[in-house]
């Protein structure tokens, strides 16, 4: 997912140990109580044998030798309460109740502890704090384990702690915004989106929240792209660039979002204002595709020198870049710079020698300059070509990079203007840094093609810190 995941430390981290077999049962639910009794913080009164002999079981469950004597007195006190509530008319006792979630949190039982607290309090609401406290902790404890097991990959075990700590307490994004991006991850993006929601309500309550708040609605947002459903996307993206409406991803991600929602022009719109307001920043504080977004906008205004700027730049960022490399020789093309015309597109040349747009390029700063024995061998050199290259995509990433694109067959001929019969090619494509050294190398054989037909080129490089390519004839 391009999303942007949230894994939050949270306080009171647990160390590594095997989930619970049991079920219902969380073994890191009961590892987090407190290790020591301690009486309600709130004005409740046992008021019955049972609920006492109940809450003194609960008290030697801590002071337990051994894991069965510590169950066996848990055991002893959860029959006890339930029999005090079911058979002697304590249903509205709220000690009952408190000690009864106190009991299943030594269990390891979420949900009966989130039950048994939300009685007790509904019972006596002065105990909100106690339980809160409570509440809190177990969330923390469980949040912060299943965190270890999201950076793990080990999803399964994640979730579990994440579903039991959302029980406990639902005051805080936090869990739902990380089982949100757990989901996208596994590509569920209407789990993904339900927990992302989650997450919001909660933020936007508290003006604290506001990063949180602003993640999840983004979070969300993206959720309802991946799911078709461009207009929630709209309304949601909307709702976000008012928090934040310098964040030009989230602005690019609304443009697209406009597209597919059959809006162009308001896609447009957004779009024309973004390369705008780029263009009256320091174009050195922009990222290459924004820069390379200026250079656009201001060549198709006929603004060539604001674009050479802004090619030039993107070409200083990084010399194989082929689109900067194109549109800066382009834009000397329009300008009649015809010495900056031939130095350009002899480097688009060096980079991809069978594309026939860069010939062209490299012909008409040669005729500008008045080169005709240099124009008539560019000419010739195009002539017998029996195919262009045309690349459409190249993508980067941490350990690989993926070149694709098309080979397309032309009519070569000869000095005297007769046919030539295309024949296999092999070329031999090198993947390299930013300094031009070589990362990987692959080789592919452009089968003979006739005029017009297209061979497909996917190539893969292997290795880090791949930011261009080139090829050549083996």
């Amino acid at each position: 997912m391009t999303t942007r995941p949230m894994i939050l430390a949270l306080a009171c981290a647990l160390s590594a140990s095997p989930l619970a077999a049991q079920a219902g049962i969380n073994v890191r639910l009961a590892q987090g109580q407190p290790p020591k009794y301690v009486a309600a913080l709130c004005p409740i009164k046992a008021g019955n044998s049972k609920v006492e002999k109940a809450i003194s079981a609960l008290r030697k469950a801590y002071d337990a030798k051994t894991p069965a004597d510590k169950a066996a007195t848990l055991t002893e006190a959860r029959q006890g309460l339930m029999t005090a509530i079911t058979a002697e008319a304590q249903a509205n006792n709220a000690a009952a109740w408190y000690y009864l979630a106190r009991v299943a949190l030594l269990r390891g039982d979420a949900v009966e502890a989130d039950s048994a607290f939300t009685k007790a309090e509904e019972l006596v609401p002065s105990c909100e704090i106690d339980i809160t406290q409570y509440r809190q902790n177990s969330w923390a404890n469980l949040a912060n384990a299943g965190i270890e097991f999201q950076k793990k990959g080990d999803t399964d075990s994640a979730l579990a702690l994440f579903r039991d700590a959302s029980v406990m307490f639902r005051g805080l994004p936090h869990v739902y915004s990380n089982m949100g991006v757990v989901f996208a991850n596994l590509n569920k993006d209407d789990s993904a989106a339900a927990y992302f929601q989650k997450a919001l309500v909660i933020s936007e309550r508290d003006t604290s929240l506001t990063e949180d708040r602003n993640s999840s609605a983004l979070n969300l947002a993206i959720m309802y792209s991946r799911q078709g459903k461009h207009p929630d996307a709209i309304v949601m993206l909307r709702k976000y660039l008012a928090w934040r409406p310098d964040d030009t991803d989230a602005r690019r991600v609304l443009a697209s979002a406009f597209r597919a929602a059959g809006m162009p022009d308001s896609a447009d719109a957004l779009e024309t204002a973004m390369v705008e307001a780029f263009s009256k920043t320091n174009l050195d504080s922009l990222d290459t595709q924004d820069l390379m977004a200026v250079g656009v906008s201001a060549f198709n205004a006929k603004r060539y020198p604001e674009a050479e700027t802004a090619f030039a730049k993107a070409v200083q960022r990084n010399p194989w870049s082929r689109d900067a490399l194109y549109n800066l020789a382009n834009t000397y093309f329009a300008m009649k710079n015809h010495e900056k015309l031939v130095e350009y597109s002899a480097r688009l040349l060096e980079m991809e020698p069978m594309n026939e747009d860069a010939l062209r390029l490299l012909a008409q700063g040669q005729r500008g300059l008045n080169r005709e024995d240099e124009v008539i061998k560019t000419a010739t050199r195009l002539v017998v070509m029996p195919f262009t290259i045309d690349i459409t995509g190249f993508q980067t990433g941490p350990a690989k990079a993926i070149l694709t694109g098309d080979a397309i067959g032309r009519a070569p001929e000869d000095a005297a203007g007769k046919p030539i019969k295309p024949v296999p090619m092999t070329l031999v494509v090198e993947f390299i840094d930013i300094k031009g050294s070589v990362i990987d190398t692959e080789e592919i054989t452009v089968p003979a093609l006739k005029k017009g037909d297209k061979h497909p080129i996917k190539l893969e490089g292997t290795g880090a810190a791949i930011t261009g390519w080139r090829y050549k004839t083996k």
